[in-house]
């Protein structure tokens, strides 16, 4: 639907599986769906609004509607609408795998889009850390907004945009997952960690994100407590691999909670379970977090098997007192096989050398 068209009153647009869409339109906006093919009823009373839903809606058939009780980002329909769909003789249908289906997996294009993006991501990292570490060697005072400055020019250097701006926290801060730089940030000190979270997408319509995150301390290696939890998360992440490429395979079906336990296992054997605060991944598509599966176990559990053309991110994190961690890939479910995009996933955390 354009952008550019008004929408102030409710349409309805029934899609079938055997024939053309049916849509019912106000009368003010007759060309809301004017870009759908199939008959038109339009109405400008609610009682022709009601008869024409009673007309088409099928009564003790199945109607597959965007709500969920357990998928947010799938549950549109409002309660006034469901009630009147349902009073009309409907039986409504969560429609979470249909939607998943449709728009949680990526064509040639989409993955093409994908894949640059992350390209872009891989390079904006390896430079900002290249510029801190040079920058601090040198003595030269850095913040988190320089460093978060630093990419962004990156981006629109290879032309790609963003929805918000990347996140770059040091020290305590690393221990909000969603941290958010106020002004220019702390500046970065001797020992820091640096926990970079960055995703983009290029600017044509229909362009997919990309989302990674990787992590660095501001010194010559890490200190003990970085190095701990920096390997849980960097194994529970491999553990959410090994799990794809075996069921995958074996062209064994594999959900998103099944990736997610399999990650959280790893954490919870390192004595981590407390650190926990979000699911392991989630499905990326023209919004960083799209329409298809999540892999979760727990926050909104994702039963959803993952299919062909999937595109997702695994990113397991552990957040303490005294730090927070995640390191975040993406994949692509292509042609049966786990691909992992960009340039290589981190086995070591950055360091000033």
């Amino acid at each position: 639907m354009p952008r550019e068209r008004t929408n102030t009153r409710p349409w309805v647009c029934l899609l079938f599986p055997d024939r053309e869409p049916l849509k019912i339109v106000h009368r003010i906006e007759e060309s809301i769906l004017h870009d759908v093919p199939g008959e038109t009823i339009s109405y400008s009373t609610r009682a022709e609004f009601e008869a024409a839903l009673s007309r088409v809606v099928p009564r003790g058939g199945k109607l597959a509607a965007d709500y969920s009780t357990t998928i947010p980002v799938g549950s549109y329909l409002d309660h006034g609408a469901a009630l009147l769909l349902t009073s009309l003789g409907a039986n409504l249908a969560p429609a979470e795998v249909l939607v998943a289906r449709c728009l949680g997996g990526l064509d040639d294009e989409g993955r093409r889009s994908h894949e640059a993006a992350a390209k872009v991501l891989y390079g904006a990292v390896a430079k900002a850390w290249a510029r801190l570490s040079s920058d601090l060697r040198d003595g030269r005072r850095v913040t988190e907004g320089d460093v978060q400055e630093w990419i962004l020019q990156s981006f629109s250097a290879a032309g790609l945009m963003t929805d918000s701006p990347p996140i770059v926290g040091a020290g305590r801060h690393t221990a909000d997952p969603h941290f958010s730089v106020d002004g220019r940030g702390a500046a970065l000190e001797r020992g820091d960690l640096v926990q970079f979270d960055i995703w983009a997408k290029e600017t044509t319509p229909g362009a997919v994100f990309a989302d990674i995150s990787w992590l660095g301390v501001c010194a010559a290696s890490p200190a003990p407590l970085q190095q701990m939890v920096f390997e849980a998360v960097r194994d529970a992440r491999e553990a959410a691999v090994s799990l794809l490429q075996r069921r995958l395979a074996a062209a064994a079906p594999v959900t998103g909670a099944d990736v997610d336990r399999a990650a959280r296992e790893v954490l919870a054997r390192r004595g981590l379970s407390h650190g926990i605060k979000h699911r392991t991944g989630h499905s990326i598509g023209a919004r960083v977090h799209g329409y298809g599966v999540n892999l979760d176990s727990v926050e909104f559990p994702d039963e959803r098997v993952l299919e062909e053309g999937a595109c997702f991110s695994i990113e397991p994190g552990i957040y303490l007192d005294e730090l927070g961690m995640r390191t975040e890939i993406d994949c692509l479910i292509h042609d049966g096989a786990l691909l992992m995009t960009g340039a290589g996933r981190q086995s070591s955390l950055l360091a000033l050398g």
